[in-house]
């Protein structure tokens, strides 16, 4: 499948679709972060091709149509979904610069998941205790991971808002945060709680390294930087799981969102809707709806009686 001369190792064709997908497409760093992860994982499974050359060689409809079978039966409906979207990026890559006579982005078929079609994966409130407990704060990585499991049991935001948050975000005069809007949704400006307050305090004076960096969360080993990684906050998370052994049930979410989503399954119910949205950062209520379907009581109260059934 090729047409002209491709790049000789793995790590020049992953500078050119990452050179490509920053200018051309225009995506953010961390959706590039996402997509090299399946790139690389196609790389590697697609029988093993040990040159980029070898692999253009082998990348035909009937081999390709395989590998997405097989990928399919292995993995979940969120990971399929990004491996399609990545795939279909890196052919039509390919097939543009060159490397292949045929755009076979158009086998590659986009996946679509019915919306809320599953429940909020939350992580239960004796898993968030038993962690938050678990995590002694007698080291700089204890102070600042107590500090993170902090913000996401009490705010319910995103990881990546964690991981952008800047000292100027903390308005110690007023007791109050500042989280920036991320995904097209609303920033948060939220009473700062003694708790969390007291947390962070502790981590900026006893555990944060001495830097020019205005994030707050840094990195543990030289040289010291910002979280840049989506996975970074996640990781840490799934890893003092395992340390405290703590085994959420099956499904749930073991990082950063199965915070977001206790805290929204926590609330439902119990505050108006409205109000939800706008702690969650929101724009479009039809994103808070999900959660609705965790509230049974009210929906006990929603449901017509079965005709025929007993009174």
């Amino acid at each position: 499948m090729q047409s002209s001369s491709c790049p000789g190792t793995w790590d020049n064709l992953r500078s050119q679709y990452r050179r490509h997908a920053l200018i051309c497409r225009g995506i953010t760093e961390d959706t590039l972060h996402e997509e090299l992860i399946y790139i690389d994982r196609f790389f590697k499974t697609f029988g093993s091709p040990e040159t980029p050359e070898e692999l253009y060689r082998r990348l035909h409809p009937p081999e390709l149509t395989a590998y997405l079978v097989d990928y399919a039966m292995d993995h979940g409906p969120g990971s399929r979904e990004w491996m399609h979207r990545v795939l279909r990026n890196f052919l039509r890559f390919s097939f543009q610069s060159g490397f292949m006579s045929r755009d076979l982005s158009v086998l590659v078929l986009p996946l679509r998941r019915r919306t809320d079609a599953r429940l909020p994966r939350s992580l239960p409130e004796k898993c968030i205790v038993a962690l938050d407990a678990s995590i002694h704060r007698e080291t700089a990585a204890g102070l600042r991971d107590s500090a993170i499991v902090g913000l996401l049991k009490t705010y319910g935001v995103r990881g990546i808002q964690v991981r952008r948050l800047c000292l100027e975000h903390l308005d110690w005069e007023r007791s109050r945060i500042h989280f920036p809007a991320v995904k097209g949704g609303t920033e948060l400006k939220l009473p700062l709680t003694a708790e969390t307050g007291n947390r962070l305090a502790d981590y900026l004076t006893a555990g944060r390294p001495k830097t020019d960096c205005r994030e707050v969360f840094l990195s543990l080993v030289k040289p010291f930087g910002p979280l840049k990684r989506a996975g970074q906050i996640s990781g840490m998370i799934r890893r003092r799981l395992r340390q405290a052994g703590i085994d959420p049930p099956e499904g749930v979410s073991r990082g950063s969102h199965g915070f977001r989503h206790a805290f929204a399954s926590r609330l439902i119910g119990r505050i108006p809707f409205k109000d939800l949205v706008d702690l969650l950062g929101h724009r479009d209520p039809s994103s808070t709806l999900i959660y609705g379907k965790v509230d049974l009581p009210h929906l006990l109260k929603a449901s017509l009686p079965l005709q025929g059934g007993c009174p």
